[in-house]
């Protein structure tokens, strides 16, 4: 056995399962959030690089167009013309022998490349007769996206020098970075606003569990604590009856009022159970008040001294089962703790319009305010329930349950009921 082991409430497990569940929900948001940006910034990235080779093409083409050779030597007549000051450069390489001849360098409005950072893509697309596509670094550090495009003069001879085409990336690229900072900031964003939601949405339906659980938590320790004096009286009462068999008359007659006692315990916490779980509502009806007081003192004093019953004829309005219920309470309240010395209580009930007054001539309250929590008692001895219960039933009806110390001895609890 491990005692250093704390034992999980209701609360923890919920609080866990809601962490769980919230953990799940972050975790595939943040999952789907993360490939939808890395997706579009992908695409944004080849659709800008797409842009700026479009345009490099249009002008490779045109050069190109240009590019003849006379007498031997290459002609480029032309070309600078043609490229005016367009916002692309452009590099015209010749091939001589295994080495390469610069034949134009014409930056436009780009910042002049250093030949020599040209030269590989250049021998590339010669070397594999194909386009080259590439990135250089111009004199002022600025990225520009490049195109070589190997070119032959001679109808049927290897190609015979290179056109690189330049253009600036740099604004191209900053966009690119802006739209990634965005969309990660913007994904963050609304990460933490989905977990906000599932945080909201896990404590709501967690909530209705919690509320489940504990009020079966709470019907189960009403009935430990309702049932348990029964049972020992019960249980002692039999023990006795067995050893005397000259008290198992009277015995018996115990055995049945506990009996009868954990019958209304039982009832009256299967009705409040069902009230607060829905499967129950409040039936209104109109009853007579008096006659209901009555019956309860006639049930439930019986182990008084003495009753004083003053009542008066009552029509109320309200549910009878539910403020039997409190009603019952409040009396075995006043005979059980309202006893002195050892002898029986002297209990008065009077019944008036809109109120019922219960008052015992005992020590009263142990303290200074009536207790109407479960477990929260003002007399030794007792659970509390009585006195919980009692002001549940009466709430219900939209009335109210005061409870304290008689001037004159005792201890009056009075329910006061809307006409």
């Amino acid at each position: 056995m491990n005692s250093g082991r704390r034992r999980l409430t209701t609360a923890d497990r919920l609080r866990s399962l809601r962490i769980r569940l919230i953990a799940v929900f972050t975790a595939i948001t943040l999952t789907g959030v993360t490939g939808m940006a890395f997706a579009g910034i992908q695409v944004d990235g080849h659709q800008r690089e797409q842009a700026l080779l479009a345009d490099l093409r249009i002008t490779s083409s045109a050069v190109l167009s240009l590019i003849y050779r006379e007498a031997g030597t290459l002609r480029l007549t032309g070309v600078a013309d043609a490229i005016g000051d367009r916002a692309t450069g452009v590099y015209v390489f010749e091939r001589r022998g295994d080495a390469l001849g610069p034949a134009l360098a014409r930056p436009g409005r780009t910042q002049l490349v250093p030949l020599r950072r040209l030269e590989p893509a250049a021998w590339s697309s010669i070397s594999g007769n194909q386009s080259v596509v590439a990135k250089a670094t111009a004199t002022d550090g600025t990225t520009q996206q490049l195109l070589a495009v190997a070119f032959a003069v001679e109808s049927a001879g290897r190609p015979t020098g290179s056109v690189v085409v330049t253009i600036d990336a740099q604004d191209s690229e900053a966009a690119h970075t802006r739209l990634a900072l965005t969309l990660i900031g913007g994904g963050i964003g609304f990460v933490l606003l989905a977990s906000a939601g599932a945080y909201l949405l896990a404590r709501r339906s967690t909530r209705i569990a919690g509320a489940a659980l504990d009020q079966q938590e709470r019907f189960l320790a009403d009935a430990a604590h309702e049932l348990r004096t029964p049972l020992t009286t019960i249980r002692v009462t039999a023990e006795a009856a067995l050893v005397d068999a000259d008290h198992q008359s009277g015995a018996l007659r115990k055995v049945i009022r506990s009996a009868d006692r954990m019958t209304n315990s039982v009832e009256t916490l299967l009705t409040r159970a069902r009230m607060i779980a829905g499967t129950r509502e409040l039936r209104l009806e109109k009853f007579r008040l008096d006659q209901l007081v009555a019956e309860v003192v006639e049930d439930t004093a019986a182990g008084a001294r003495s009753v004083d019953l003053d009542v008066e004829a009552v029509v109320s309005h309200g549910d009878p089962a539910i403020l039997r219920m409190a009603v019952r309470n409040l009396v075995e309240n006043a005979v059980r703790h309202g006893a002195v010395d050892g002898h029986g209580a002297d209990v008065l009930v009077r019944v008036r319009e809109g109120e019922v007054v219960i008052r015992d001539h005992g020590p009263g309250l142990t303290s200074g305010a009536p207790a109407f929590d479960r477990f929260t008692s003002t007399a030794p001895g007792s659970s509390g329930l009585g006195l919980s219960i009692a002001d549940w039933a009466v709430r219900l009806h939209r009335g109210r349950l005061s409870v304290a110390t008689d001037p004159g001895g005792g201890a009056v609890a009075r329910i006061d009921l809307p006409e």
